[in-house]
């Protein structure tokens, strides 16, 4: 009887790769993991990592852009859609309640960025794909008379330099501590860039991150 297991393409077979690469990241660090590792998870030889991916630089770059565009992709569609206003509120929650899975991912990437060229250049990059939304965010805001500010660019790094400290938190797990402290800064500061009196856009007090 001939078998109906469907094989998978090759797009299926890296998504699988770099799936479990962040897994393990979550785990050990996106520095550590390694080709023998992701295989063993896997259930394959070594050789099927290395088909797909030449250097395990390569594999670590694929499962950062993998967690930013997913992340970015879910501000996109649930976020963006809706006036400046409400739309800047959503994007500041869901930049907060980064997993603890993506937050190791990127304190991991920015901790060993200095040694590979490649990780370098690619956080670069989302770096600026993040002040690009936000910018063009709060511009649209601007335009639309909801927002107060001289320099859109300039508050955008400012917002998401403090939204990079939850990401620090959350990673060493430390999202549980001074959590309305935590809160109210991040709050403060996007008030404050955008014209709004302190309290104004602060949500009732609830935790950085729930269990992901």
């Amino acid at each position: 009887m001939a078998s109906t297991t469907r094989r998978r393409s090759a797009a299926e077979r890296r998504q699988e790769i770099v799936t479990t690469a962040i897994a393990l990241a979550d785990q050990v660090g996106l520095d550590r993991i390694t080709a023998r590792d992701i295989a063993t998870s896997m259930g394959v030889a070594p050789g099927l990592v290395h088909h797909y991916f030449a250097t395990i630089d390569e594999l670590v770059v694929a499962a950062l852009k993998f967690d930013a565009g997913a992340r970015r992709g879910q501000i996109e569609k649930h976020v963006l859609a809706h006036p400046p206003l409400p739309a800047l509120c959503g994007y500041v929650v869901e930049m907060s309640e980064i997993s603890r899975t993506s937050a190791r991912i990127w304190l991991s990437a920015w901790m060993t960025e200095a040694r590979r060229t490649d990780l370098a250049h690619e956080l670069a990059r989302q770096d600026d794909l993040d002040i690009e939304l936000l910018e063009n965010l709060l511009r649209r805001g601007l335009e639309a008379g909801v927002f107060r500010l001289p320099d859109a660019r300039a508050a955008a790094l400012r917002i998401l330099t403090v939204l990079d400290g939850v990401v620090v938190r959350v990673s060493r797990r430390l999202d549980h501590q001074y959590r309305e402290e935590v809160d109210a800064l991040v709050w403060g500061v996007v008030e404050r860039e955008v014209g709004f009196a302190p309290g104004t856009l602060r949500p009732v007090p609830r935790p950085l991150v729930g269990p992901k």
